[in-house]
């Protein structure tokens, strides 16, 4: 979806109606659709005080990364997170110095965080199945449309920086 031709303030609009429909559908509804199949398949709730403060400590950590993620797209590369309006500028400073997709680390510390906090079994597969959709976005289409965009730039941030979590190694 091209946003260039439209006015800012209806471009503006647009992105943060998309950025709200993503926030809601998967770190509410389908976190909430999984609650009612746990209950109606009569699954497991796990839910103990440290697991609700681990969850908690996920998700306000998660949510505070996408934050600061999301102003360094707009300070430094000229953009968004969304698809419709990628950044201009490869954004390879602040967390994307130690891993080259802090978001979606931290949307699946969320996803955890949710279990972790609710307890059912079902958000765990949710979680699961949701990392690996990430997994697959970021391989097949996120990774070639940079790598496209910004060249030899990009190849050279993909040799020194993770594309997950830092864990000793440089890229990936």
């Amino acid at each position: 979806m091209a946003l260039e031709g439209l006015p800012p303030l209806l471009r503006r609009v647009v992105l943060a109606l998309w950025a709200v429909t993503y926030v809601w559908l998967v770190f509410f509804f389908f976190p909430y659709q999984c609650m009612e199949l746990n209950a109606d398949l009569g699954w497991p709730v796990w839910q103990t005080g440290l697991g609700k403060a681990v969850g908690l400590f996920l998700i306000v950590a998660g949510v505070a990364v996408m934050l600061y993620c999301t102003g360094v797209f707009a300070k430094i590369g000229r953009g968004t997170p969304i698809p419709a309006a990628p950044p201009e500028n490869l954004v390879i400073q602040g967390l994307y110095r130690y891993s080259r997709n802090p978001i979606y680390v931290a949307d699946v510390a969320v996803w955890l965080g949710i279990f972790l906090f609710a307890g059912h079994a079902a958000l765990l597969l949710y979680a699961v199945v949701a990392t690996l959709a990430v997994e697959l976005v970021v391989r097949l289409w996120e990774e070639p449309d940079l790598a496209r965009r910004f060249g030899s730039r990009y190849d050279d941030y993909c040799r020194q920086v993770p594309r997950w979590i830092p864990l000793g190694s440089r890229g990936s």
